[in-house]
């Protein structure tokens, strides 16, 4: 489960131009004077280049990604099969039944029977 909760559980990183914006200004600035000095093709094999890595990334973390959910997946169908509630709920089981703040008025409670709210409603200090 270690390598699954990584992988679902990840926070996304910041572009790379907000992480170092001044390498990325000094990127764009010796960019533009490659351009400016005829050297079209070297700027255009340098974005080629930076594409296909930026597209092996991608795949490598879609890939992962897939990975670890075929994993989970495969997890929960054997929990599933063994009986285990959380094979058919995974990580998030259905909400339980009980008194819960009023979705219309937060001032009162009101009792949820774990399918719909009910019409029995008690004030908060009780």
């Amino acid at each position: 489960m270690g390598s699954i909760g990584k992988v679902l559980y990840q926070q996304a990183r910041r572009p790379f131009w907000q992480r170092h914006p001044v390498v990325a200004a000094c990127a764009v600035a010796a960019t533009a004077w490659l351009l400016l000095n005829g050297a079209h093709v070297l700027v255009a094999v340098i974005g080629i280049a930076w594409l296909a890595l930026a597209i092996r990334r991608r795949r490598r973390a879609i890939a992962l990604r897939d990975a670890g959910l075929r994993a989970r997946a495969e997890y929960e169908h054997l929990l599933s099969l063994r009986g285990d509630p959380r094979g058919i709920y995974g990580r998030y089981p259905p909400v339980q039944q009980g008194w819960y703040p009023d979705p219309r008025n937060r001032c009162r409670l009101r009792y949820f029977d774990g399918a719909m709210w009910t019409g029995y409603t008690a004030s908060a200090g009780q």
